[in-house]
């Protein structure tokens, strides 16, 4: 079988692996980003882009953000929706928190994840391998051989960030799935669904039989809307919960949402898939590799947005390996900076998501919380600022916090 060597192979051209490898661009190095399927795929998602997605995109080349841009079917979304277990509903705008243009977008990932694809392709020194699976991996001290479907690749350094079923999770970091950490998500798509925010605010309904989950609804273009809904794995299992069944007893039989798919059409079919929670650090580096997005589990375990994590531990991934290179080291010694790095900048934020959403298994602290926000704009205003500040978050979590904010 034939071979061919690259400086840096990246296995996986979603987020993660376009924003490593559109990160070294600069750098000289050649980097072969290798996808099993013909890209950009269908992505099984809620198709919500968040303000921070749109903050990563400011740090990838300019071509990036130009594409992005010119995306025509995106909706620009201002603001956000929770629906308490009672059906009490609380806006938050994300303009509100006195902060102007704090705003995402729902864009259907095939066209965002096309952006970035393209992106690779001005580069001359990427080369992208599409309908290429890998069958194997292999890295020890000297030299990493990826076989595929297609040849046999040889690099200094792998990245994977090939998802959440990673190959080279499994083979290099013997990472096995977790029912206990992970979500599993479903989603369907809808036309005529009435009833949204002139604002196109983002809907999530925490709906008790869900709960730490949620059922979300978000605005689209053209008339469409992405419904969906995310539980943890370990409660479907348990419970034996069909996700189908229990997303359309709540659009059918909640007299809120009823009355708003009155004249609704399901377009396809549901999907379903899978979602790593950053719930525990793990190891996502070893000799001569690193992991990115999913493969490393960085999704928010309270939100469930992964995009936002993925791209700038796509970034993170591309700084380090230029040091590697750098300093001519590659060793699973010199890789633990990467994991160090990694959790410095995210792991704060993802703790911060784990205890809110053992919080959130509560329905009457949801209901209490919701309405003591309709009913003192000084408690909204916070609401606002925590989503936006990582450390006005950290202040609901402390035990005096806590006691001042939500029982006084």
């Amino acid at each position: 079988m034939n071979s061919e060597n690259f400086d840096v192979i990246i296995i996986g051209a979603g987020p993660a692996g376009c924003a490593c490898a559109l990160t070294l661009a600069d750098s000289g190095l050649s980097i072969a980003v290798i996808d099993k399927e013909k890209t950009p795929q269908e992505k099984i998602c809620g198709d919500a882009l968040s303000k921070d997605v749109i903050n990563q995109i400011e740090k990838l080349p300019p071509v990036i953000k130009s594409s992005f841009n010119k995306i025509i079917e995106k909706v620009p979304s201002s603001g956000i929706r929770f629906y308490s277990p009672e059906s009490e509903c609380l806006e938050i705008s994300f303009e509100s928190a006195g902060k102007e243009n704090i705003s995402g977008y729902i864009c259907k990932r095939t066209y965002f994840d096309k952006v970035m694809v393209d992106g690779l392709k001005e580069f001359p020194n990427i080369k992208l391998f599409e309908n290429c699976k890998v069958i194997d991996v292999r890295a020890d001290v000297t030299n990493v051989s990826v076989a595929t479907e297609l040849k046999i690749f040889n690099t200094k350094i792998l990245v994977g960030a090939d998802g959440a079923n990673s190959l080279i999770a499994k083979k290099l970091a013997c990472i096995e799935n977790d029912k206990k950490k992970l979500c599993l998500g479903m989603r369907g798509y809808y036309e005529n669904v009435n009833g949204f925010h002139p604002g196109n605010y983002i809907e999530l309904h925490f709906y008790k039989d869900v709960l730490p989950g949620y059922i979300w609804i978000f605005p689209m273009a053209n008339n469409k809307a992405n419904v969906g809904i995310g539980m943890l794995a370990g409660d479907v299992s348990e419970k034996k919960i069909n996700l189908k069944n229990l997303l359309e007893k709540f659009i059918n039989e909640n007299p809120d949402i009823s009355n708003r798919f009155k004249e609704a059409k399901q377009t396809g079919k549901y999907e379903a898939w899978r979602i790593p929670l950053g719930t525990k650090k793990r190891e996502i580096s070893g000799e001569r590799f690193l992991l990115a997005g999913d493969a490393a589990s960085l999704v928010d375990p309270f939100t469930g947005e992964g995009v936002g994590n993925a791209i700038r531990s796509g970034r993170i991934a591309a700084e380090h390996i230029k040091k590697c290179f750098e300093k001519n080291q590659f060793s699973e010694k010199f890789n633990r900076a990467y994991d160090k790095e990694i959790y410095h900048r995210m792991w704060k934020e993802l703790k911060l998501s784990c205890t809110l959403q053992k919080l959130f298994k509560h329905p009457k602290l949801i209901n209490y919380a919701i309405r003591k926000a309709n009913n003192n704009e000084e408690f909204k205003q916070l609401i606002a600022e925590a989503m936006q500040n990582t450390d006005v978050k950290k202040r609901f979590l402390k035990p005096y916090s806590f006691y001042k904010t939500f029982i006084r």
